[in-house]
């Protein structure tokens, strides 16, 4: 699967999801690290990746559609170290097939997910 990790999120999430086989595109790594969210939604598009982020802004389903991506998945959970989050996303990632989200925005809480 097609992977954008914003730079919100831990960067070892994007190692941990290539070593699992996943084809990431990490922000942090990018020469345009600090780009708009524009540019990361349309980064998405044109992969027809998964977005990763804690962004909030990435929520706004009028900003950024999630019909138009592989899935958003917005970390909501405050103060995570990053194993945890690591954590969370593989338990999501592994209960969950990409047909459920794809298309979809999803909210991932320390013991719960909302899939819209």
């Amino acid at each position: 699967m097609k992977i954008v990790v914003d730079e919100s999120v831990s960067y070892g999430l994007a190692v941990t999801l290539r070593e699992a086989g996943h084809s990431v595109i990490a922000i942090a790594e990018s020469p345009t690290s600090g780009i708009i969210d524009e540019d990361i939604f349309n980064l998405v598009i044109e992969n027809s990746a998964v977005l990763i982020t804690r962004d909030y802004h990435f929520t706004n389903a009028v900003r950024f559609p999630p019909d138009k991506t592989g899935g958003i998945i917005y970390i909501r959970r405050g103060n995570l170290t990053s194993a945890e989050e690591i954590a969370l996303v593989q338990r999501f990632l592994s209960f969950h097939a990409h047909e459920e989200y794809s298309d979809k925005l999803v909210t991932l809480y320390k013991d719960s997910v909302k899939i819209r």
